[in-house]
C-alpha cells in the first residue's frame, strides 16, 4: 500500500515556480500573493503533515513589518533541524519582512521629539557599535540564507503586501531582495499605480476609471496629497504641450524655455523621452482655457487639504477634487 505522502504526492498540481531554497512574493495584488504562497506550501507540505512543519511568522501587536534579520536566528532554529517526518520538508512562512520595503530603516516607530542628552564620550562611541552589530547581524543572517538553508531541503516563504497610499512599495535594490532573487524566486503582483491609472483616465477622458483610481489611492493624510499632486501634473504638462503646440515651439526649444519653469520637474521639455512623447505626440484632449480654469480651482483642494489656522470653514477636499475634473471632463472638446 502506498504511503499517504505519496499518495498525496500523487494528487498535488506542480509548482508553477522554479523549485528554490526562498521564495519571494510581493505587490498589491493580496489575492494573487497568497495564493502563490499557497501554491508552494501545497507543493511541500502535504495537508497532513502542515500541523508540524508550517510556522508562520508576523509582526506582534498593530505593528505592520516584521525584523527579519532580528527574527532569522528562529526561523534558522526551526528550519535547520530535521523534520519528524520522515521525507517531509519544512516550510516557513514570514509576512511583511520590514527590511524589504523601500525607505524602511531599522527604526520603525516614530521618534519622540526630546531635548537632546548631553552626549558623554562612552555614548559616542556606542553607536558605531550599535551599527557594526547590526550589519554583522545582517550578513550572518544572508550568509545562513545563501550557504545553509539550500542545503536543509526546507523552504523559506517571504510574502509582503505593497500599499500605495500608505507609501509601501518593495525596494528591489535592499540586500535582502538582491540575496533572494540570486539564489531563490521573486514574483511581483501588481496592478498599474494608481497615479499612472489617474494619468491616464484624465488624458482619455474616461471618468468612470478616473473616479476608480482616485478611491484606491485616496487616504487622508496620505494618499490624497499624492492624488492631488499627481492630478496638478497632469494638468501642468498638458497645458505646456497645448502651449508649444498653439505657439509652434516643439522645434524651438529656446522659446519655449522663456514660457516654461526653470525647474525640470515642472517643465515637460526637460523630462524624460518618455513623457514629452507622451503629452506631446497626441493631439491636445482638452481645450487650453478649460485647463486654465481647472488649474485654478486645484487652488481650492489644495487649501482644504491644507487649511490654516485663521479658516472659520474647511470644505470636504475630495468632492472638490472630484468636482474639477468631472467639470474639465464635461468641457467642449478642442477644436481639431
Amino acid at each position: 500500500m502506498a504511503s499517504i505522502l505519496e499518495q498525496d504526492s500523487r494528487r498535488r498540481t506542480p509548482l508553477p515556480f522554479p523549485e528554490a531554497p526562498v521564495y519571494l512574493f510581493y505587490g498589491n495584488q493580496v489575492d494573487a500573493v497568497l495564493r502563490a504562497r499557497d501554491q508552494v506550501v501545497d507543493a511541500f507540505l502535504p495537508a497532513e503533515v502542515r500541523d508540524e512543519n508550517l510556522t508562520e511568522y508576523r509582526a506582534a501587536g498593530n505593528r505592520f513589518g516584521i525584523d527579519l534579520i532580528k527574527t532569522l536566528p528562529q526561523i534558522a532554529g526551526d528550519l535547520d533541524t530535521l523534520s519528524l517526518i520522515a521525507e517531509s520538508a519544512k516550510v516557513a512562512v514570514v509576512i511583511n519582512p520590514a527590511e524589504l520595503f523601500a525607505g524602511a530603516g531599522r527604526a520603525r516607530r516614530p521618534a519622540r521629539k526630546k531635548k537632546a542628552p548631553r552626549r558623554t564620550a562612552s555614548k559616542t562611541k556606542s553607536k558605531p557599535k550599535d551599527e557594526n552589530a547590526e550589519s554583522e547581524r545582517e550578513a550572518a543572517a544572508l550568509k545562513w540564507m545563501t550557504e545553509v538553508l539550500p542545503g536543509t531541503g526546507n523552504r523559506l516563504v517571504l510574502i509582503a503586501h505593497e500599499d500605495e497610499a500608505e507609501g509601501r512599495e518593495v525596494s528591489d535594490r535592499s540586500s535582502l531582495f538582491q540575496t533572494i532573487a540570486r539564489i531563490g524566486h521573486t514574483q511581483a503582483f501588481r496592478d498599474s499605480k494608481a497615479f499612472f491609472r489617474i494619468e491616464d483616465a484624465l488624458m482619455r477622458r474616461d471618468a468612470p476609471g478616473l473616479m476608480r483610481a482616485i478611491e484606491d489611492l485616496w487616504k487622508p493624510g496620505k494618499g490624497d496629497q499624492a492624488v492631488y499632486g499627481g492630478v496638478v501634473r497632469c494638468m501642468r504638462f498638458m497645458l505646456q504641450a497645448n502651449i508649444i503646440r498653439e505657439r509652434g515651439l516643439a522645434e524651438d526649444s529656446e522659446r519655449a524655455a522663456l514660457l516654461l519653469p526653470a525647474r525640470a520637474q515642472f517643465n515637460i521639455l526637460r523630462g524624460s523621452d518618455w513623457v514629452r512623447r507622451k503629452y506631446l505626440s497626441r493631439p491636445p484632449t482638452y481645450r487650453t482655457v478649460a485647463l486654465l480654469e481647472a488649474y485654478r480651482e486645484m487652488l481650492s483642494v489644495y487649501r482644504a487639504l491644507r487649511p490654516t489656522l485663521d479658516d472659520l470653514h474647511v470644505a470636504e477636499a475630495r468632492p472638490l477634487l472630484e468636482r474639477t475634473l468631472l467639470r474639465l471632463i464635461a468641457s467642449p472638446p478642442p477644436h481639431r
